[in-house]
């Protein structure tokens, strides 16, 4: 199964839902990067992924923090209460990352307050909206379904950095460096990702049991044996 969405403990009623690797790829792979509109919806969702950013986060993101061409490549992002976290940028990303400036930014010196993201709105740079973000992953999601039977329908942005975290958690993340990594101003709301993973490992252990598969349950030793009921029930 490629797509999981693992149930944990009852917290407003919400879930962990999150993508495995292979259908992060499917969901990657579904915009056409030879359009501009396609090769700014995946650079979106990659930059989300990589940096577990919040979709507000990337949305109100400017020139100004995408450093890309540092030695040590970094976007600072914005996130609750005002705070500002640092989040390391991979070589690969940052190829994508110049790609896309070049292609969105390319024509005139970009000002460093300029939103990364933008869509045109009567001639002008308007900032692009969340519900845009929802209708084009919604988009992609129905076509990654298609070729992936197990992707949900249903996808909405958040996913992708619940994804990220559940990622770096399986590969050895420590839960309080992965807390800082997401900007938790609580260490508490990061314990889901743990409760998580052990949820899943607990189905799949109990999946995996092929000691006890197909073997006929243990009666208890009273089962028809009217003096041994009596003495545990003290009785006689």
């Amino acid at each position: 199964m490629d797509v999981a969405t693992v149930p944990t403990r009852k917290t407003k009623g919400r879930q962990v839902e999150f993508l495995l690797e292979s259908a992060l790829k499917a969901l990657l792979a579904q915009p056409d990067a030879r359009t501009k509109t396609g090769h700014r919806n995946q650079f979106f969702m990659i930059l989300m992924y990589d940096t577990a950013a919040r979709c507000g986060e990337l949305l109100n993101l400017t020139l100004r923090n995408l450093r890309y061409d540092d030695p040590r490549p970094v976007v600072f992002l914005h996130g609750k209460g005002n705070k500002t976290r640092a989040v390391p940028l991979l070589p690969e990303t940052v190829a994508h990352c110049r790609r896309y400036i070049e292609l969105f930014h390319g024509d005139n010196p970009p000002h460093k307050d300029a939103l990364v993201f933008y869509t045109k709105n009567h001639g002008g740079n308007t900032q692009m909206s969340a519900d845009t973000v929802a209708l084009f992953m919604k988009k992609y999601a129905m076509q990654a379904h298609e070729t992936l039977p197990d992707f949900p329908k249903k996808l909405h942005p958040h996913m992708l950095r619940h994804t990220r975290a559940m990622h770096l958690y399986r590969q050895g993340m420590p839960i309080h460096l992965l807390s800082e990594f997401l900007g938790h101003a609580n260490f508490e709301t990061t314990k889901i990702y743990a409760h998580a993973d052990t949820e899943m490992k607990r189905a799949a252990v109990a999946k995996a049991d092929i000691v006890r598969q197909g073997m006929p349950a243990v009666e208890p030793i009273w089962t028809d044996d009217e003096d041994i009921i009596l003495k545990l029930s003290g009785l006689c």
